[in-house]
Parts: C-alpha cells; structure tokens; sequence
C-alpha cells in the first residue's frame, strides 16, 4: 500500500512539474527568439532596410529602375556587379558610379527643391581609392569611396559601446550622366536595433535652374 502511495505521489510531483514548465514556456514566449530579419522596401522616394551587415558585401543601388542588388567582394565576384548603379553601400561607406557629391545645408529634400539653385560645380567631391578607412572582417576593404557621402554617419569609437549620429543632411548626387539625385540618410537599424540596416529618402531626377 505504501509503495502505491510513494508512486502516485510521484506522478503528481511529475505532472506538476511539466505543467508549471508549461506555464513558464508560456509566459516568456518570443522573449529569446531569433532576430527577425528586416525586409527591404522599396518605394518611389525611399529605399528602406537595405542589408548593409555584412563587411564583405557591396549594395548596389540604381535609383532611376529603383533597384538593389547585393555583390561579394573580390575579384571572384565583379562580373556579377550590376551594368547600371548610381551608389552603393558597405556597411556606413558610400561610393558613386563615376559621380561626385555635395552635403548641403539643407535636412529637407522639398526645401532643398525648392530653392531651384544648384551649387557650384566645383564643390562636388569625387570619389577616391582607399585602403585604409573601410572596415572589412580582419583588415581594411580597398575600394573607391566618398569621403562626403560617406559622412552621412559618425561612428565614435573612442567610447564604448561606440556612439552613432546621423548628420541629418540632404546630400546631392551629381550621376556620371550629368543628372543630379537629392538623397537623405533616415536610419541605420531595423526594428530590433540590429545595426547596418540602412533607409533613405530620394529625389531623382532632380532639376535646377542654372546658375547666373
């Protein structure tokens, strides 16, 4: 008699233990999931969450077709860089297809369309080959980069975690074509805070009157 007692006692410590686990499983559901990784979208004026996380990655972006494309660095991998592109992103840095670029004073692309004046064509900055200011996994990357495009984003690394702030500026684009594109960094992280997701809003083509 004692040994059924001892084993129906045992049963209901079991089943309590599976029911209060159960109830914990519950009530901290979705607490640890895995990082949801964010969808990129891709509107008339902006271009949102584009997957800049990988170090060995370049993005592609032509702004005229409003498409993306995402391409390996190496040598390995250049035939399959798109025939058309206007920037493109690795991580923070920015380079331009044969462009050049100027940070206005402006952090609104309509009050920048509305002032109808172009800036002086000297102003604009080209791109220039470096290798030693983009952050690759064990060393830095070698590319072409914009040193004005590329300010979009400070990061200071001299405290951490490492401080970011967004410069906030409209930008212009002068394309290899002639035509100009206004562009506006508006962020940097998805929805969980994961870094290297990057948005902005654009204007292209975007017309001026000539200078006087």
């Amino acid at each position: 008699m004692r040994r059924s007692s001892n084993a129906i006692f045992r049963n209901i410590m079991i089943l309590g233990a599976a029911m209060s686990l159960s109830a914990c499983n519950g009530m901290f559901e979705g607490i640890y999931d895995d990082p949801i990784e964010a969808e990129m979208e891709i509107k008339e004026s902006s271009f949102s969450q584009i997957n800049a996380t990988e170090y060995t990655n370049w993005v592609y972006i032509d702004l005229s077709e409003r498409k993306a494309m995402t391409v390996e660095i190496g040598e390995e991998h250049k035939s399959e860089i798109p025939a058309e592109w206007d920037l493109a992103i690795h991580r923070y840095d920015i380079k331009t297809n044969e462009g050049a670029a100027l940070q206005t004073t402006y952090t609104s692309i309509d009050d920048l369309k509305a002032s109808g004046k172009l800036p002086a064509e000297e102003n604009f900055v080209k791109d220039e080959w470096t290798t030693d200011k983009m952050e690759g996994n064990i060393k830095y990357t070698e590319d072409y980069r914009n040193d004005i495009l590329s300010g979009w984003l400070n990061v200071d690394t001299s405290s951490m975690p490492p401080i970011y702030t967004m410069s906030n500026q409209v930008y212009l684009i002068r394309l290899k074509d002639n035509t100009y594109a206004a562009i506006r960094f508006t962020n940097y992280t998805n929805a969980r805070g994961i870094k290297g997701y990057i948005d902005f809003d654009f204007l292209y083509p975007l017309d001026f009157e000539e200078n006087n």
